[in-house]
Formats: structure tokens, C-alpha cells, sequence
């Protein structure tokens, strides 16, 4: 009964969104209470996760690349602009598909529930337990995302420790948690970008810019660099 009802508030909640750069709520099904589906928009051209790891992709910032990770943020102010605000939860890479037209959209938005999303994109505070996950988290996750869009790897998946070994994933918790650990950028991030992601990466929610803002920022690198 409990998971009935669980998905019930899914369905409810799903329903609301109406967005381009989220994926659409088509329906739900059942045959019984034990037996039910929703039905969401078919997205094509998987998640970004795959994307970002061809190894035939530009590591430089295209404009493709940076018209998703707009599509991307334009559904978080539109997530974040509800009535009592609402948080993504679970805003990662593999959680953006890409359609035919080369347009993210986000999935998994929002999660009802009190679970939240994986470890390598949670905020500080999250981590450490010192505040629920609310909008300021997904702005962290937000500059997470950005570095995987400069990079192609996935965040800290770079980090070793002092003797050359990868950081094992308690470890990299710790150091997020303490403001000691941040994702790598590359050499040919554009500054804009690279200072955006690390206001995004702020140790305190409260120093975090609203999505919104974000997005006025990179709107005007796409009119500045492609005049869009």
C-alpha cells in the first residue's frame, strides 16, 4: 500500500511539469495495485553521460554543448520558480537525455520522496547532513554538471591521493563535505564558465547565485560567442 501510494504522488507530481527541457508526462497504467506504469516522452539520443564519453566529441565548449547545458539549467529555474519552491534532488549527467534535435531533457524531476541523488553531485551540506537537499543543492550539482560538460569525465574521477591511488568514494565524500575537494577544469574552460561553475560550488548554499541568474550568465556567453 505504501508503494501505491508513493507512486500515486510520482504521478501527481509528473503531472504537473509542462516544460520543453523536461521530459513529458504522458500517462499512467495498471492492471492492479501491484502492477503500475507511468509512461513518459521518448527521448532518442540517450542520456549526456554517453554523450560526453564519445571519444569522438570536441572537448572544447561548441555551441551545441553549450546550448544543452542552458536547456539543462532553463528547466531548473522553471523547477525552482514553483510554489513552495521545488528541488531536482537528483540532477546528475546521466539523468539529462538528449532528443533528435539535440535538446536536453531533464528526467527523474523531482523525486517526492526523501531520498536524494548520487553521492559525486551532492552538496556540502547535503553530505554532511547540516541541511535538507533544497534549490541551492541543485545549483551545486549544477557546477558538478558543468564540469563534466568541460571535461568528459566523470566529477573526481581525476582525484588521487598522495601516494597516486584514486580516491575512494568515503574519502571524496569527506573532502566535499570540508570544502577541500572541488571537480577539475580543463586548461581551455572559458573563464566564464570555469568562475560561473565555481560560484555554482560555493561551500555555503547562501553564496550559491539562484538559477536564474545562471542562466542570465550563460545566455550571454551564447550571445557573446555565437550570437544566439
Amino acid at each position: 500500500m505504501e508503494h501505491t501510494q508513493t507512486f500515486v504522488e510520482e504521478i501527481k507530481l509528473a503531472s504537473k511539469f509542462d516544460h520543453p527541457n523536461i521530459v513529458a508526462f504522458i500517462g499512467a497504467a495498471w492492471s492492479s495495485g501491484f502492477d503500475m506504469q507511468a509512461l513518459f516522452e521518448f527521448v532518442e539520443n540517450g542520456d549526456l553521460r554517453s554523450y560526453l564519453s564519445a571519444t569522438s566529441l570536441s572537448r572544447y565548449w561548441t555551441r551545441t554543448k553549450l546550448q544543452l547545458a542552458v536547456d539543462v539549467i532553463e528547466a531548473i529555474v522553471y523547477v525552482h520558480t514553483f510554489t513552495p519552491p521545488m528541488a531536482l534532488r537528483n540532477l546528475k549527467s546521466h539523468n539529462v537525455l538528449i532528443s533528435a534535435e539535440m535538446q536536453a531533457k531533464l528526467t527523474d524531476v523531482p523525486d517526492s520522496g526523501s531520498e536524494v541523488g548520487t553521492s559525486r553531485w551532492l552538496a556540502p551540506e547535503v553530505i554532511s547532513g547540516r541541511s535538507d537537499y533544497n534549490p541551492a543543492a541543485d545549483i551545486f550539482a549544477f557546477g558538478v554538471l558543468l564540469s563534466e560538460f568541460d571535461t568528459h569525465t566523470l566529477p573526481y574521477d581525476d582525484a588521487m591521493d598522495n601516494g597516486g591511488s584514486k580516491l575512494e568514494g568515503g574519502v571524496i565524500l569527506q573532502m566535499v563535505a570540508s570544502g577541500n575537494l572541488r571537480p577539475t577544469f580543463s586548461d581551455t574552460c572559458p573563464p566564464i564558465i570555469l568562475e560561473l561553475a565555481k560560484q555554482c560550488m560555493a561551500q555555503e548554499p547562501r553564496d550559491r547565485p539562484p538559477a536564474l541568474k545562471v542562466a542570465y550568465t550563460l545566455r550571454t556567453l551564447q550571445r557573446e560567442a555565437f550570437n544566439l
